[in-house]
């Protein structure tokens, strides 16, 4: 079966790779130096919160998800905040990614802005958020949060941690595009993004294969992307993850166009 072919390859790729390389390379993500500059700022707790914040409403984004990341980080480095739940709200109205659908997300910021993350034990957040959101556990936003929250506290204690093997991979129009490309899957991405439990099981068991957990391979497939899908690799990925996400031969290209609104 070439997909189980597929994903041997996918895992050996993983594997030889490893969890402490990839620990070194989440330093680079754009998503960790805008997160670690808000907390550098504001504190753990309060910069926390912030970023978890933001990695909830981080859907159906006016532009790329490493623009809206930068500018989170630029926004809330460079501003005092005395109440979050206040602080976010004004910044929900300013950011240009997150002007589509402002009051959806300002109702699902209302929910969650006065709870604390428990950065200790991240599985309690995880459980606590699905509870105050009312939503499934392993919903994109809510699992994308969890890998924030970690960037958080790896940024305010100086130290690497991987993350539990139980919590899957957040599937965005990103991941389903290069779980497809790598030929794990055979439906096109349009649909990868409607079954999103059946591209989150192939990517556990890599995880499990490859002892890398998933959401440290988002990192990898989420800055990868970059290079795969938009032939542009700012951000140093090894040729061999290339290659092995780039095994389609007609794994096309998405515009590098400005503006619109991205699938991220």
């Amino acid at each position: 079966m070439a997909a189980e072919r597929r994903l041997r390859g996918v895992v050996e790729v993983f594997r030889r790779l490893g969890i402490g390389a990839i620990l070194q390379l989440e330093r680079r993500d754009p998503q960790y130096v805008a997160v670690c500059d808000v907390v550098k700022k504001h504190g753990e707790e309060v910069g926390a919160r912030l970023a978890m914040l933001n990695a909830l409403v981080s859907y159906r984004l006016a532009g790329r998800g490493e623009e809206h990341w930068q500018y989170f980080g630029r926004y809330f480095s460079q501003r005092r905040v005395t109440d979050v739940c206040r602080a976010f709200l004004v910044y929900l109205e300013t950011s240009p990614f997150l002007k589509i659908g402002v009051e959806a997300r300002r109702r699902r910021v209302a929910k969650v802005c006065r709870y604390s993350p428990d950065l200790e034990n991240l599985l309690n957040t995880l459980r606590g958020l699905s509870t105050l959101l009312d939503v499934y556990l392993h919903q994109k936003t809510l699992v994308f949060s969890i890998k924030i929250l970690n960037y958080a506290y790896m940024c305010s204690k100086n130290v690497d941690r991987p993350l539990p093997f139980e919590i899957p991979i957040p599937v965005d129009f990103r991941v389903a595009h290069l779980t497809w490309c790598a030929g794990l899957i055979d439906m096109l991405p349009a649909e990868a993004m409607r079954r999103q439990r059946d591209v989150q099981a192939v990517w556990s068991r890599v995880a499990e294969e490859s002892g890398v957990p998933p959401l440290h391979i988002d990192t990898v497939l989420w800055l990868a992307g970059r290079a795969v899908l938009y032939g542009e690799n700012i951000h140093g990925i090894p040729d061999e993850i290339i290659e092995a996400l780039q095994w389609r031969g007609d794994c096309r290209r998405l515009s590098t166009r400005r503006g619109g609104t991205s699938e991220e």
